[in-house]
């Protein structure tokens, strides 16, 4: 064995030790499994749950009983891509270091007038991929009304991760059924979100009144387009490519691309890229060729699959697989975040069983793990989170 590769082993499993706490430990049986395989060599990692994204750059395999002190820092440290991001729970937005996780400081959005919120509490975040300029939407549903607004401020971070300006309220707020979805060009001028669609009737009168909406803005001119849709009730995980009129979204379980300059005012236009009941969220990449889709698997007994997998945006087979994770809990898992950075070689991407992750040149590395949402009790499911960069 050359040297090189003693010193890449031995950075995974200081990886892998960092990453596991004695509280956290779990049996064989309920080890999640990861595979980050790149075209050429594969990463094959079993660990437990919190430790299952590991640093590595040769096939090995982690033993899920590794203990070991938790470092300050990762093993093998992230030097490129996106500085900062920010991660939205339901005590707040902060900001947080993008090569270790660490808060550097908190958002203080403007106070919203009680009510209720889907979680994350009721945050929306969207970046321009840089780790600099983000957008941060928060829908409140008043309680008496069950009519949501929306606001939508503007937070751009300074070199130390701290707040540098914070401004309120960019475009009108929204009024009527919660935001879904937020993104914005790389280049700040283009932000899109949609709002949920609402089921009205029942029986054979049963349909979506208003259907799910999908609305660009081009922020210099104030000016705005719409699109709707009377089959979905959600049009999730927006993401724009870099020409500044693509974009991709999540509808009924399909991955679509829409091209927002061509006529037209409804989604009946946009291009199905991946189909079928197993995706659960996608990112175009910046140069919009290509979309990386994260789709599920129902459990086949206390095992379930999830995976991010690379299409073409002009249709056929999957191109590569990016990530490939198990489960053995017995419940079903699934991707909920996929962010590409503004070059298109740095992504964000978190499970809901799964720790919030970045994804360098076939290195992964966990920044945040969700811990339940109540602590004292045992099962309670985890806290919600969102993220950007």
């Amino acid at each position: 064995m050359s040297p090189r590769i003693e010193d890449r082993l031995r950075d995974a499993f200081a990886a892998g030790a960092e990453l596991v706490r004695a509280e956290t430990l779990r049996s064989d049986e309920d080890a999640v499994r990861v595979e980050a395989a790149p075209r050429r060599r594969g990463l094959v990692l079993a660990v437990p749950l919190v430790a299952a994204l590991l640093v590595a750059a040769v096939s090995v395999a982690v033993p899920a009983g590794i203990r070991g002190p938790a470092p300050a820092e990762p093993a093998v440290k992230v030097s490129s891509g996106p500085r900062f991001l920010l991660v939205a729970a339901d005590d707040g937005v902060t900001v947080r270091d993008a090569y270790t996780g660490k808060v550097t400081d908190r958002v203080e959005v403007p106070r919203t007038p009680e009510g209720s919120f889907r979680e994350p509490g009721g945050y929306l975040l969207a970046g321009t991929g840089e780790g600099r300029e983000f957008y941060v939407a928060r829908s409140v549903m008043s309680r008496r009304t069950d009519v949501s607004t929306t606001r939508f401020h503007r937070v751009r971070i300074d070199g130390m991760g701290r707040v540098a300006d914070l401004a309120r309220d960019v475009i009108p707020a929204v009024i009527g059924t919660a935001a879904s979805s937020l993104a914005v060009t790389g280049d700040g001028t283009r932000l899109a979100y949609s709002l949920d669609g609402r089921v009205c009737g029942k029986d054979e009168t049963l349909r979506f009144c208003p259907g799910a909406r999908l609305t660009v803005v081009d922020l210099p001119a104030g000016t705005k387009r719409a699109w709707t849709t009377k089959a979905a009730g959600q049009i999730e995980h927006l993401s724009w490519a870099a020409d500044r009129r693509t974009l991709g979204f999540v509808v009924r379980s399909e991955a679509k691309v829409l091209d927002t300059a061509a006529a037209g005012t409804t989604l009946a236009a946009a291009r199905v890229v991946v189909g079928g009941q197993e995706v659960t969220t996608a990112a175009i990449s910046p140069d919009g060729r290509v979309m990386l889709v994260g789709r599920s698997q129902p459990p086949m007994g206390r095992v379930a699959h999830y995976r991010i997998d690379e299409y073409p945006v002009t249709g056929g087979g999957r191109i590569s697989g990016l990530v490939t994770a198990s489960s053995g809990d017995g419940q079903a898992a699934r991707w909920n975040l996929i962010r590409y950075d503004v070059t298109g070689r740095h992504v964000l991407f978190m499970g809901d069983v799964f720790p919030l992750s970045r994804w360098d040149d076939w290195r992964i590395t966990a920044l945040a793990h969700h811990g339940p949402a109540d602590p004292r009790l045992r099962g309670s499911p985890r806290q919600a989170m969102g993220a950007a960069w």
